[in-house]
């Protein structure tokens, strides 16, 4: 990956903590939008919206696509990868 690639990717979890917060919820296990919702306290249209983002970014991989209704999100191994980096490197603390 390209360093302006990677620094695309940092700028986009850097910018809202609520993407940061959709990550950690789906570092303990796969969850459907609902439930990471009521984890991060915020509406499911936002977090479809957080999740579409993650996952066009290949943060998130959603499990059973082909489902219209509860459908199992994942962290990636790339996702976990800018977590921490963002996390440790630009968060404020």
């Amino acid at each position: 990956m390209s360093k302006k690639d990677d620094m695309s990717i940092i700028s986009l979890l850097a910018r809202s903590k609520r993407r940061i917060n959709v990550l950690k919820s789906l570092e303990k296990e796969d969850k459907i939008p609902s439930k990471i919702s009521k984890d991060i306290n915020d509406n499911s249209n936002h977090v479809s919206k957080y999740l579409k983002t993650l996952k066009d970014a290949e943060l998130v991989e959603c499990l059973n696509e082909e489902d219209k209704r509860y459908r199992f999100y994942s962290i990636t191994d790339k996702g976990k990868y800018y977590l921490d980096k963002v996390e440790k490197e630009y968060n404020d603390k």
